[in-house]
């Protein structure tokens, strides 16, 4: 089961780096255990979704990461996204499939439950302008 997933996400990976506009239907995946409460993932597992899904869907053009240069010159790394754009208003930019309209970005189709991980994600990574 494992090796058929990481071969699934390498051969994701090598398609979203070969295309300039692509849209992302993800097939479906065994859902995240839910807080008894809610039905949403608890934060440390939507903190983990979300660095699965900037891995798979972001990290061929930015640095997702604590550190490092974004692979694609002129994407942004996440760490310092906060300090151009307020990271709750990618939210809505997300879940409607678009983020920029930057000629090599491309067109998204997240989950919900994605979406809410990749920002839970993004807030943890933010490295504070020191000005």
């Amino acid at each position: 089961m494992a090796n058929a997933r990481a071969f699934h996400l390498i051969c994701i990976t090598l398609a979203l780096s070969a295309c300039t506009k692509a849209t992302v239907e993800r097939s479906p995946e065994p859902a995240l255990p839910a807080a008894e409460t809610t039905g949403a993932p608890i934060p440390d597992e939507r903190v983990g979704r979300g660095e699965a899904v900037a891995e798979l869907a972001c990290a061929s053009c930015h640095a997702i990461g604590a550190d490092g240069d974004s692979p694609h010159a002129e994407a942004p790394p996440f760490r310092l996204l906060s300090q151009s754009v307020d990271i709750g208003t990618l939210k809505q930019a997300f879940a409607d499939g678009t983020v920029s309209d930057h000629p090599d970005m491309p067109n998204w189709d997240f989950d919900p439950l994605d979406v809410d991980a990749l920002i839970v994600y993004l807030e943890t990574v933010q490295v504070r302008d020191p000005g």
